[in-house]
């Protein structure tokens, strides 16, 4: 049974059961929020990824700490990061009064400068899945034709990540790149959140910049006070909450937390992602998407003529030169 639909501050919309079908028209194609119950209920990671049992598993490898945006500020091993900040209850935090969140992501770009995922992705691809209700086939970003199929257990996926936070980490306010969707995973413990539409951009944001919900500045954001909430709710364990694209959203543990996290571009939405391509996207997002098209480990060639058009018209995007080796 449904929640009633999304109005000002009203929780996320939660469903069980969903088609591919049901869940591209009713939530893809509208860009709206849900949450959808009981996809995980096989998932060994639902089970075992406790803390302790990421500790024993990966506690000697090193990942990404970052604060509560998105600027990295240290890395150290799984196990050191554990051990100063789990089971603290928000107490322990870094010399800003942040409490540090790991970020573990695969690969974003061609650099090999931080520690990334990828080799962990393999070692638990079969602690999870596919969700049901998840496309498995026609992505315009990672590529995927209506031919093809694509896991994100097992295939590479853009921001395909473990986020690990400490109870008291934020993620602060943000709309994700890539005019992308994405699915967060709550796999141990809980994070409250909050989410604006698209259109509330202009009360939220100033100087490329987003206001910080829990202590806006209104002297940088004097319209923030109009921003209208789209929903309030706390994702639980075993639950899969779609981000829309375009969507502003701040994330808050509640308590020590493990969730899974990879962003996507299905087909039903190539229209809006022509026009964010066209409207000049910062050449950060351009150098990622460069590589997830040409570099990662899930390119595929890029059969569909439309998007090829879209990319070679897109301001300040270049696709590396072909290999001239053998």
């Amino acid at each position: 049974m449904e929640t009633p639909a999304v109005t000002s501050g009203t929780a996320v919309p939660r469903v069980r059961e969903r088609t591919v079908a049901s869940f591209i028209s009713d939530y893809l194609q509208k860009n709206q929020p849900v949450i959808v119950t009981g996809a995980m209920r096989g998932w060994k990671a639902l089970k075992q990824w406790s803390p302790s049992h990421l500790a024993a598993r990966f506690g000697n490898e090193q990942v990404q700490v970052y604060g509560d945006l998105f600027r990295l500020i240290n890395i150290t091993s799984l196990s050191d990061y554990l051990n100063k900040y789990f089971g603290r209850s928000g107490a322990a935090q870094d010399s800003r009064g942040v409490v540090p969140y790991v970020r573990w992501y695969s690969h974003l770009i061609g650099n090999d400068g931080v520690p990334w995922a990828d080799d962990v992705f393999r070692q638990v691809k079969d602690d999870w899945g596919r969700p049901d209700f998840f496309p498995a086939d026609s992505f315009v970003l990672p590529y995927c034709p209506p031919s093809g199929s694509i896991d994100p257990s097992h295939d590479w996926f853009p921001a395909r990540g473990l986020f690990i936070s400490a109870q008291g980490g934020r993620t602060r306010l943000h709309a994700d790149p890539w005019c992308s969707d994405a699915l967060l995973c709550q796999i141990y413990g809980e994070k409250e959140f909050v989410m604006y539409e698209p259109t509330q951009a202009s009360f939220l944001t100033a100087g490329g910049k987003s206001v910080d919900v829990e202590a806006p500045d209104l002297r940088t954001f004097p319209d923030f006070p109009r921003a209208r909430v789209a929903v309030r709710d706390t994702l639980r364990p075993g639950e899969i909450l779609l981000v829309p694209a375009g969507w502003f959203h701040h994330f808050k543990s509640t308590s020590d937390s493990i969730s899974l996290t990879w962003n996507f571009v299905h087909a039903c939405r190539l229209a809006e992602f022509q026009s964010y391509l066209a409207s000049g996207p910062p050449e950060s997002e351009l150098k990622q998407l460069s590589y997830a098209y040409f570099e990662s480990p899930g390119r595929r060639p890029l059969k569909s003529g439309e998007l090829l058009a879209a990319l070679t018209a897109c301001p300040g995007f270049h696709a590396p030169a072909p290999s001239s080796g053998g």
